[in-house]
């Protein structure tokens, strides 16, 4: 590398793997570990941005796209090796290393601020369940109480002492997401079809894009998986399952969850449950997942940040927290910050704008992480006039189609009253059970 006192850092920051001794099948989990989360939860709310046929396509397509942008990141990876920021800095130079390493820092910001609200949504309603309707706290104050759980996990320096959490996340996830199944299956079969269903939405497909993009929200974990595998060239044909099987999770889901409640959808479908006992456990268990998923979306932008102010050649110098309890603590508070940023961002959209922020996320820092920057590596690594001109055709589609997504979203944004997705009443009149 051209600057060795960087390497270290960027270590820490993107190369959480194994010992090189993954298997396949190993990747595989963990590929899915990846790219499964809190995503698939606003799916069905984004179908109904887009209607049924249209978003079905849409998720083939992007989910063939992001296949193609992940293949070619990985060919450019392993003929120059190092993380995602390496990439940028061997090829292009320290400007563009920064970029990236700014839209990691956003990408992972943006994801739990969503989460927050997803979690403040989730528990006020089940507090309202469980209190029969008598809870004094507006749901979004939840955030503030959740945020003094998160702060003291993100002082956690080194990432693995944090693994039981993504164990029982994981456990908690995989559980809400067959019973998000059950509910919508059960009110298909006794209801039939929610109201409105549309096959095109032409007024608000453009925020079923960024969503959609939003939902791939992996793709910082592809290289160090690909890193920890013990045959690290079997790791197309792995990708290529993988993408399979994750788009199609995602069409079910949001086929699915869209199906059962129509235009009734909720920006999370979780939030659609019935106030039945075994809805209220699902809702608090996986807002018990995010919470345990929050420490690990930002400990790159934490480790990106609290390198600008406490490395070599950051804004304080080099400062050890081991030897000196005075920038432990504060190194600690720039952690609390970073997380408390996320959720002044989260308490100010509010659960009314949760489908709107996710589809902002999804466009303004999923994107070039997706496509963009993918195509710009693989042109420099690739000798071939028509796979560069490919490259081309996938930067110019991601910049594209970045601009375009973000220009509709502020649109509703400005104009919230032509797209709003419904929100959850807290004690709804009539109770739904099964």
């Amino acid at each position: 590398m051209n600057d060795a006192s960087r390497t270290p850092y960027r270590k820490k920051v993107f190369e959480h793997k194994s010992e090189d001794t993954a298997t396949p099948a190993k990747a595989l989990l963990m590929l899915l570990k990846a790219f499964v989360g809190t995503g698939v939860t606003f799916l069905p709310g984004s179908f109904a941005s887009g209607g049924l046929i249209f978003s079905i396509c849409l998720m083939v397509f992007i989910a063939a796209i992001c296949l193609v942008a992940f293949q070619i990141l990985i060919i450019a990876q392993r003929q120059v090796g190092g993380s995602y920021g390496d990439l940028g800095r061997s090829l292009y130079g320290p400007w563009l290393e920064y970029l990236i390493l700014f839209f990691l820092c956003i990408s992972q910001m943006g994801f739990v601020a969503s989460y927050l609200i997803f979690i403040s949504q989730n528990i006020g309603l089940a507090v309202g369940h469980i209190a029969n309707c008598g809870s004094p706290i507006e749901s979004k104050y939840f955030i503030w109480m959740v945020l003094s759980i998160i702060i003291p996990l993100t002082w956690v320096r080194k990432i693995a002492r944090l693994s039981w959490c993504a164990i029982i996340a994981d456990v908690f996830i995989l559980f809400g997401l067959l019973s998000i199944l059950y509910f919508s299956t059960s009110q298909i079969m006794q209801s039939g079809p929610g109201p409105d269903i549309q096959l095109i939405n032409t007024k608000d497909f453009a925020l079923m894009i960024g969503t959609a993009v939003f939902s791939f929200e992996g793709i910082g974990m592809v290289i160090p998986i690909v890193e920890g595998m013990e045959h690290p060239e079997k790791f197309p044909l792995v990708m290529n399952i993988g993408m399979c099987i994750v788009a199609a999770i995602f069409i079910l889901i949001g086929a699915i969850g869209y199906l059962a409640f129509g235009a009734n959808t909720f920006a999370s479908i979780v939030a659609n449950l019935p106030r039945v006992p075994l809805s209220t456990a699902v809702q608090i268990l996986y807002s018990c997942a995010m919470v345990l998923t929050c420490p690990f979306m930002l400990y790159p932008a934490l480790s990106i940040v609290e390198d600008g102010l406490f490395s070599d050649h950051g804004l304080f110098g080099h400062q050890r927290g081991r030897k000196s309890l005075k920038w432990k603590w504060a190194k600690n508070l720039c952690r609390s910050t970073v997380a408390a940023v996320c959720a002044i961002v989260s308490f100010a959209v509010g659960p009314a704008g949760l489908d709107k922020f996710v589809a902002l996320v999804g466009s303004v820092a999923c994107m070039p992480l997706c496509f963009i920057f993918p195509g710009m590596f693989h042109y420099k690594v690739t000798n071939s006039k028509w796979k560069r001109g490919g490259d081309v055709i996938m930067i110019a589609w991601g910049f594209a189609i970045m601009v375009y997504t973000i220009c509709i979203n502020v649109h509703t944004w400005i104009n919230p009253s032509s797209s709003s997705r419904p929100t959850p009443v807290e004690c709804p009149q009539e109770q739904n059970s099964y």
